[in-house]
């Protein structure tokens, strides 16, 4: 008897339990690295060659929600088989990211904590060499960079439905152009608000005009040094699990997230996320932090975990934890926007006034900057997808983050990110739908609505579905079309904040 539908769909919820503890227990610091490869060589039974043309024939003749379980559960056999091709020299550059070191000023820094050094660096010309340094170090991987690169394209030309962006959008329906769209539509309806508050803040913090600011400027402004102490990781769960038990949502679900508290993080740990298995076994790393992004990303983590947690049981494998990562993202960005909200941030920070104006408005302004990347990174990735030359595209990867952020950046550094696997626009689209929804949440239950029960009931519905539906969808009901007016919006109107309200 042949492979069936069935045992290809119950290996495939098996091997992604089997990945989410893999990369969970590199997160948490208890390896130093995921080891990809010896996952995806045990998996004849998904091979591609195997595997796709039997769920093929099946959806010839499918219809309604077991056609679109099919058409996800394609995707993502394609998807395996990309990642498989690639686990290997993954697995190389991230024992590379984990183990090397680079000699600078005399001592030996690991390369993983350079990131974390430029940011909390307050001198400007320590902060730019040590930028220096990371950048120079990149150049040692290019060639991996490119192999990693090149197998990725080869590997998608096996599966036959094109090159990786045709694939894509034939596998998903995800609309690249379209999501590039909005993307440079968000650009034109902040570019104002984001030039004026950039020329502020640079003045204001560095003495700098636009001309000199750098990406390592960026980075430090993003740290917020100045904010550490504030709360912490233990007030901010406190806080946060108080409002989610008083609207019907605990952080607990009921024994399905298991939080893990790591006391000693290694260099990069950061709070993350990881379904085993959707919604029953969601496990979210908690790592010690007085930081504002720190306890920012804790909050993003949390709303990823409550997303699966609260997924109906009910709901095949495909639409419980495959499909569109948007919808999980917007939960996230959900969650992590209370991070911004001047009522949330009052209680949980214990900031007030002109202090929490400031606060907001800041916050506000290093999320138009991060969105702004994301579109510059989504142009980037478009041209990528056409070049036969990657290896040449570091001056075009700085003119455009350079002329969408405001902050020069280096040519060497677009070599952390050549993947060309488009994932920026799903979390563009993520965040588009998170605007959509919290203002759907402010509009029935007020600013405060994560204090308010009645929200639980109408969060509990937006959660059941899991990811049946995909983003384009999701914003069709809440708003009318996914676009970026909401988020537009929101923001410009933050930044522009000073009463303290």
């Amino acid at each position: 008897m042949g492979l069936t539908v069935r045992e290809i769909r119950d290996r495939a919820e098996r091997f992604q339990a089997a990945l989410a503890e893999e990369t969970f227990e590199a997160r948490a610091g208890r390896k130093a690295w995921p080891e990809l490869r010896p996952l995806y060589t045990t998996q004849s039974v998904l091979r591609f060659d195997a595997s796709m043309p039997v769920v093929q024939r099946e959806l010839a003749s499918a219809t309604g929600d077991e056609r679109r379980c099919l058409q996800r559960l394609l995707a993502w056999l394609a998807e395996h088989h990309v990642r498989a091709a690639n686990a290997e020299l993954d697995d190389e550059f991230a024992q590379w990211i984990a183990s090397a070191t680079v000699a600078h000023d005399g001592e030996e820094i690991p390369v993983r904590k350079l990131p974390g050094l430029i940011r909390e660096t307050e001198d400007r010309p320590a902060r730019r060499a040590y930028a220096a340094v990371r950048s120079e170090v990149l150049s040692e991987v290019l060639p991996l960079q490119l192999d990693r690169l090149n197998r990725w394209r080869t590997a998608t030309a096996e599966l036959g439905f094109g090159d990786y962006r045709q694939t894509i959008q034939r596998l998903t329906g995800l609309s690249l152009a379209g999501v590039h769209a909005e993307g440079l539509r968000f650009l034109e309806l902040t570019d104002d608000v984001y030039r004026e508050h950039l020329g502020r803040t640079l003045a204001d913090h560095f003495g700098l005009s636009a001309v000199d600011a750098e990406q390592h400027d960026a980075g430090w402004l993003n740290r917020q040094m100045w904010l550490d102490g504030i709360c912490d990781e233990a007030s901010l769960l406190e806080t946060l699990g108080e409002d989610l038990r008083a609207i019907g949502l605990p952080l607990e679900a009921e024994g399905r997230i298991d939080l893990a508290v790591e006391a000693f993080p290694s260099p990069g740990m950061r709070p993350a996320c990881s379904a085993v298995h959707v919604p029953d076994r969601v496990l979210i790393l908690v790592t010690p932090t007085t930081s504002v992004p720190g306890l920012r990303t804790l909050l993003r983590e949390i709303g990823r975990g409550l997303h699966w947690a609260y997924t109906s049981p009910l709901l095949p494998f495909e639409f419980r934890a495959l499909g569109d990562g948007s919808v999980l993202d917007a939960h996230a960005t959900l969650m992590g926007g209370l991070g911004r909200s001047p009522s949330w941030v009052r209680r949980a920070f214990g900031l007030q006034g002109g202090e929490l104006a400031e606060y907001v408005s800041f916050a506000a302004f290093l999320e138009l900057y991060a969105l702004r990347g994301m579109v510059a990174r989504l142009t980037f990735d478009l041209e990528l997808s056409e070049s036969d030359r990657p290896g040449a595209l570091g001056p075009r990867w700085a003119e455009l983050m350079s002329e969408v952020t405001g902050f020069r950046h280096d040519v060497r550094d677009f070599l952390a990110q050549l993947g060309q696997r488009f994932g920026v626009a799903r979390r563009f689209r993520g965040r588009m739908l998170a605007a959509q929804l919290r203002g759907q949440l402010e509009g029935r239950f007020d600013e405060d609505w994560f204090r308010n029960p009645e929200s639980g009931a109408f969060l509990r519905d937006w959660l059941a579905p899991g990811l049946t539906h995909d983003a384009g969808t999701v914003g069709e009901r809440l708003a009318g079309g996914l676009t970026c007016d909401a988020l537009a919006a929101s923001l410009t109107r933050r930044v522009m904040e000073t009463d303290g309200s």
